[in-house]
């Protein structure tokens, strides 16, 4: 498995990588030992606050995008919502945009990784 963090500030790189990784084991990723997760902190369109795309054919490497414009509960959050993009693929469980499913938790997981201390 690999994590690999790029752009903004060294403490953004940090809690991206720490969200990352928790997501990873909540959504019950951590046995896709093949799975990488490229991330930049960079600007994005004006419509959206971050993006995920599938780089390969079998749904184990993907780049996501996110802007640092953003305060922290939304930077994270925003990842979380990523991430669980990232799920919808690994697991093929991707139907419609996936947004439905992303909106429905990412909150949820947000707060749950504010209760945990993971940040």
């Amino acid at each position: 498995m690999m994590i690999n963090v790029k752009g903004g500030k060294k403490f953004e790189r940090n809690i991206a990588e720490k969200t990352i990784a928790w997501c990873i084991k909540r959504l019950e990723m951590s046995r896709i030992r093949t799975l990488e997760i490229y991330v930049s902190i960079e600007s994005v369109p004006d419509d959206c606050y971050g993006y995920c795309e599938n780089r390969d054919k079998i749904n184990r490497s993907f780049k996501i995008a996110l802007t640092n414009k953003q305060n922290l509960r939304y930077f994270v959050m925003t990842l979380v919502h990523e991430m669980i993009h990232v799920k919808q693929y690994v697991r093929n469980s991707w139907f419609g945009d996936g947004e439905p499913e992303a909106y429905d938790l990412q909150e949820e997981l947000t707060d749950e990784i504010w209760k945990e201390n993971i940040l």
